[in-house]
């Protein structure tokens, strides 16, 4: 009978901690020690149905820790069993040897070899739970058993889940069962044998550089995806930067690196005033080629620069509805422009665009400065030689970035040149243009206000003196041209200025911000710490931030930057979008309405108040 009433606890306790009745064989991929138990074929588990009863002597289990424990029920444990510093207390064993209870928690030794380097919260966790379940405390002064606390338990349902999901192995305990042993469940935090863990941090992130090179997850937790190249015992993968044993961050990873929906709503926002100002870039461009007075210079430098402008605001078209579309070349991978010809037609059009934007703005510059200061109309008939340089210039850049193969998607919702290249092939050819035209502005900035202060000086001057002095022309007289010009040009120069001021803030977010997304692409660390935030358990986009944060370019100076070269269209209209345009349309048609074929007198006067 004692042999029998021995064997029903072996099998209760069998039934009970659900390790060794359910372990598989172990698997040459499985981080290289043996495997867990597997919930698909494991008969009983913790929260198991018919867990046999305690042995029947004479008691009922129920009654249990109503009753005064025998002495001979408790035992010390020994120093070289499985729970060796989690349990350090006389604990209740019914009369059943330690060793039969030591042979059921064998498994927790390979779920140590397995997962003690990766998850060592999750190891800690089911260590404390499975010791205090197998190893009711005594009772002091003969009290009865003190059980394990439910809160053990669920650490071992939040530390574990996740790795159990990644793994393909392990069994979550049912917290509501009760011991074989006392017939009790697991008791309240107040009144249970807790006990401390042994790590210094129970709550500490998976350690991913500890799996085994080769090792594909099982499943990939949401947001994360499959890596269709991962091959068990392979290091194959879609991508060595966002992809760890066969789980990928989802492409644009962008979208998953700030605050949740921040780069989303942001680059929307950016894409919507691009779109504006495609619009109303693409109105000025029309009446600049439709309305007769406009079809003159120097109404044609503002003409070729609607056109830029207008290219480049309406690469908002391919990525419009589903910036996807144009980010990515799947689900995992960015695009480039060998794997996604959208990618590669919006990159072309950006660089050609950017270029040409900035050559034209040039062109702008240049003669407000031969005007002013020289009094020269030096491009009126020097068109050819302009449309040569301004769209010829940007044509050889774009199609030296297309030779190279170094269009990509970077970040924001655009294409543009690879990050590792840019300055060579993008930003440098646009320096050759814009610092010398804006140390030509500089310089006719400073030319207009000394003349602006002699003309006050002579103004003060001139009240003083008798008209007899006046015979001889003075310097207000010979520079009259000057404040005509400005007058006059007013808005060229403004454009210019804000074309400038916008390149410039472009130029300093890149040369002090492109490095940290380097950084970020070449050191897999960074990378590694926010995946283990994040697959660890309670981990959350918006709690992992603050890891990848300081690698990323600020958002709030991105989302500057992106503005700014999105409204472009927005201060054209602006500037050059005056009355005397719309009373120009509105003489159009009405000579259209008159007669189809008749032709308007063109307006006389100064030729920059067609600007």
């Amino acid at each position: 009978m004692k042999f029998l009433t021995t064997r029903k606890l072996q099998i209760a306790l069998f039934a009970i901690l659900g390790l060794a009745s359910a372990q598989q064989p172990s698997n040459s991929t499985d981080l290289g020690a043996p495997s867990l138990p597997n919930a698909s074929n494991a008969p009983s588990v913790p929260g198991a149905p018919n867990i046999p009863s305690a042995p029947n002597s004479g008691v009922n289990p129920s009654n249990i820790t109503a009753m005064k424990a025998p002495p001979t029920l408790c035992t010390a444990y020994p120093d070289n069993g499985i729970c060796h510093g989690f349990v350090d207390y006389s604990v209740f064993t019914k009369g059943a040897p330690v060793a039969m209870i030591e042979k059921q928690l064998g498994p927790l030794v390979n779920m140590s070899r397995l997962l003690g380097k990766v998850a060592p919260s999750c190891v800690d966790a089911y260590y404390r739970y499975s010791c205090s379940l197998a190893y009711p405390k005594c009772g002091e002064n003969g009290a009865g058993p003190k059980m394990g606390c439910q809160s053990a338990c669920q650490d071992v349902q939040h530390e574990c889940t996740n790795i159990f999901m990644l793994t393909g192995k392990g069994v979550l305990p049912d917290c509501n069962k009760k011991s074989p042993l006392t017939g009790q469940p697991l008791s309240s935090d107040s009144s249970c044998n807790a006990i401390a863990p042994q790590i210094a941090d129970p709550h500490a992130f998976y350690n991913l550089s500890a799996i085994t090179p080769g090792v594909v997850m099982a499943e990939c937790p949401a947001p994360f995806l499959k890596d269709p190249l991962a091959k068990a015992g392979t290091t194959d993968t879609t991508s060595t930067i966002y992809c760890r044993a066969g789980c990928c961050i989802p492409c644009p990873a962008q979208n998953y690196f700030y605050p949740e929906g921040w780069a989303v709503h942001g680059f929307l926002a950016t894409d919507i005033l691009r779109f504006i100002s495609s619009i109303v870039s693409f109105f000025m461009l029309v009446s600049y080629l439709v309305l007769p007075d406009k079809r003159r210079h120097p109404s044609l430098l503002i003409l070729n620069v609607s056109a830029s402008i207008f290219l480049f605001s309406m690469v908002v078209y391919f990525s419009i509805g589903n910036p996807q579309k144009l980010q990515c070349a799947n689900l995992v991978s960015v695009s480039t422009q060998d794997n996604n010809i959208l990618c590669a037609t919006q990159g072309a059009i950006l660089i050609f665009s950017s270029l040409s934007t900035c050559c034209w703005s040039a062109a702008l510059i240049v003669n407000l400065h031969l005007h002013t200061v020289w009094n020269l109309n030096f491009f009126t008939n020097r068109y050819g030689i302009l449309n040569i340089l301004c769209w010829g210039y940007p044509t050889v850049i774009m199609i030296v970035s297309i030779a190279m193969h170094q269009i990509k998607f970077e970040f924001a919702n655009l294409c543009l040149v690879s990050v590792d290249r840019i300055f060579e092939i993008f930003f440098y050819p646009m320096a050759a243009v814009v610092c010398p035209a804006f140390l030509i502005h500089i310089a006719t900035f400073f030319y207009i206000a000394k003349i602006a202060i002699q003309e006050g000086v002579q103004s003060d001057m001139s009240q003083s003196m008798s008209r007899t002095s006046m015979t001889n022309p003075t310097p207000a007289r010979r520079h009259k041209h000057v404040i005509t010009a400005v007058q006059i040009q007013w808005r060229a120069l403004l454009l210019a200025m804000l074309a400038c001021g916008t390149v410039v803030f472009y130029w300093i977010f890149y040369f002090t911000q492109i490095h940290r997304v380097v950084d970020l692409e070449q050191d897999r660390t960074i990378t590694n710490h926010w995946l283990e935030c994040m697959l660890s358990p309670g981990g959350h986009q918006d709690s992992c931030v603050t890891i990848i944060r300081d690698h990323l370019p600020p958002y709030g100076l991105m989302m500057a930057a992106e503005t700014l070269v999105s409204t472009q269209g927005i201060w054209l209209f602006v500037i050059f979008g005056k009355s005397s345009l719309w009373r120009e349309w509105n003489d159009l048609i009405y000579d259209l309405r008159i007669s189809f074929g008749s032709r308007r007198k063109e307006k006389n006067g100064e030729q920059f108040f067609a600007l």
